[in-house]
């Protein structure tokens, strides 16, 4: 079982290298100049900024349901 995971990943490597590297070359074989690049602009704030801040109520019910789903994890998997 080991020995197929290892060729799996070895044969994706593979593969995914063979990928870049053709489309490097591609890439590099166009003589037509590209135009330059535009701006973007990218929001990144995750909430508004109308918030009234940061909520540990919400906080701490998402790490104790990290930690409830971890266990139950390690449970099913202790279970086997």
């Amino acid at each position: 079982m080991l020995r197929q995971a290892a060729l799996v990943l070895l044969l994706a490597a593979v593969l995914a290298q063979a990928g870049t590297a053709a489309r490097c070359n591609h890439v590099a074989a166009e003589s037509s100049p590209r135009p330059p690049a535009q701006r973007v602009v990218v929001r990144t704030e995750l909430v508004p900024a109308s918030s009234d801040g940061f909520d540990w109520l919400d906080a701490a019910a998402g790490f104790g349901l990290a930690i409830l789903s971890g266990g139950v994890v390690l449970l099913v998997l202790a279970g086997r």
